[in-house]
């Protein structure tokens, strides 16, 4: 009895042969051709040699498969084969392909401290320009503003910083300097009020800088200013108030600034007037102005100034002849409230340019002492016909203008009821009026 079970003889040796022809694929440094191991037909073990003279088939050089596998055949596949074929592949090549060493520190956050001149207004903004990069800095309080942004490293580029007002449609002051950043993680600088310049920026070339403009209460662009002087020492109208309002009203929305004052006193100087394109006097009455007032009231005439007078504007001062002749004529006389007709004498004024041939509305109708129209340029006139109670006959100026003394002069005899200040045509007729007194070319609205 044996002890073992019988194992065919040619298995271990195929196992061996399988081994040893793995070992041969795999290469060797020995300059010596390998070994061949294989089995002869009778499927006994093969010893020869495979070298150049042997014509056997060489299972080593040999690949019985024609076709590359990629698996089996790592030579032949380049993608596949990131140690034998380094060049030829991008992904694994260290030369051609260079990553950013996180370690390496390339963005400095840098923190801007401003502090701007002094100077108060709700509008305000600071800007900054760094090369290409554009950026807005947050108020802190006071004159001081600040910002926090992140920059590259060691690179150097103009630093531009403005300050504006009115959002920034007025420059008050600019600072520009060449600003490098560090190496480090994080830096700071800081700007102080007097590094910036503000005396370049003068909008309207007058010698002052728009921020010295500003503060002083003036205008940076020039637009016009005009004085809403309402004192009254007679007879006050009911409906002042609501000529002042509309009158504020339709000068700012034509771009100009308005102010009001129903006291001459600390007002009629020679340096508070030299502040105004116009003064307009609505509804005044009696004797409203001193000597001295009045002296710098002519001053601001004869120097290009204008005047507005608004219907009982003709029932003041007297007293003072000059100021007759400015506004072209004295109230005598009125009817009762009433509808009438003006006659459009001309359509070309900006008051009046809106109008038809006619205008027929409810008024005050006033009878001047005399007719002012060899004086003045007629731009309405009242037809008698259409009311009762006019004096002055066939001729009968109700609106007018004219140069006077070096300055211009626009009156109009309405407006004594509430309701006129909400008709379009009046309102209209106003703004012209307001227009022509500043030397104003802007286009106004209703």
């Amino acid at each position: 009895m044996h002890l073992f079970t019988s194992i065919p003889v040619h298995t271990p040796i195929v196992l061996l042969a399988s081994v040893l022809f793995v070992a041969g694929c795999s290469g060797s440094n020995d300059a010596q051709p390998s070994a061949g191991i294989g089995l002869d037909s009778s499927g006994e073990v093969n010893m020869a040699v495979n070298d150049s003279d042997s014509a056997g088939p060489d299972p080593v050089v040999t690949d019985p498969d024609p076709d590359p596998d990629p698996v089996t055949d790592p030579v032949t596949d380049p993608v596949t084969d990131p140690v034998t074929d380094p060049v030829t592949d991008p992904i694994t090549d260290p030369i051609t392909d260079v990553v950013t060493d996180p370690l390496i520190q390339n963005i400095t956050r840098v923190m801007f401290d401003i502090q701007v001149p002094s100077y108060q207004s709700d509008a305000l903004q600071v800007r900054l320009r760094w090369g290409d990069k554009a950026m807005s800095a947050r108020w802190i309080g006071d004159e001081f503003w600040s910002i926090t942004d992140d920059f590259p490293t060691n690179t150097e580029n103009l630093l531009s910083v403005t300050f504006y007002d009115q959002d920034g449609d007025i420059t008050l002051g600019s600072y520009e300097q060449a600003f490098q950043t560090g190496t480090n993680a994080s830096m700071s600088l800081q700007i102080t009020a007097d590094q910036f310049d503000t005396e370049q920026w003068d909008s309207d070339g007058d010698g002052q800088s728009n921020l010295s403009e500003l503060i002083a209460g003036t205008d940076a662009f020039d637009s016009p200013r005009v004085l809403l002087f309402s004192e009254t020492r007679d007879f006050r109208h009911d409906s002042t108030d609501t000529a002042l309002a509309t009158l504020v009203e339709l000068a700012t929305a034509a771009g100009m600034q308005a102010d009001t004052a129903d006291d001459s006193a600390g007002v009629f100087t020679d340096t508070n007037l030299a502040n105004y394109s116009a003064v307009v006097w609505v509804m005044t009455s009696g004797d409203v102005l001193n000597a001295d007032e009045q002296a710098a009231f002519e001053t601001f005439i004869r120097s290009g100034g204008g005047y507005a007078g608004i219907h009982a504007a003709s029932f003041t001062e007297y007293e003072w002849p000059w100021y007759g002749a400015l506004v072209g004529a004295y109230f005598d006389r009125h009817p009762a409230v009433q509808s009438a007709t003006q006659i459009v004498e001309d359509n070309t004024h900006p008051s009046t340019s809106h109008l038809s041939v006619t205008w027929t509305r409810t008024d005050e109708w006033y009878d001047y002492s005399t007719n002012p129209r060899a004086q003045v340029n007629v731009l309405l006139s009242l037809d008698e016909d259409s009311y009762t109670g006019g004096v002055m006959g066939d001729d009968h100026p109700s609106a007018w203008y004219h140069e006077y003394d070096g300055g211009r002069s626009w009156y109009t005899g309405g407006g004594h009821t509430h309701a006129s200040y909400a008709a379009p045509d009046f309102r209209t007729h106003l703004l012209g009026g307001l227009r022509y007194a500043v030397g104003s070319t802007l286009s106004l609205s209703n």
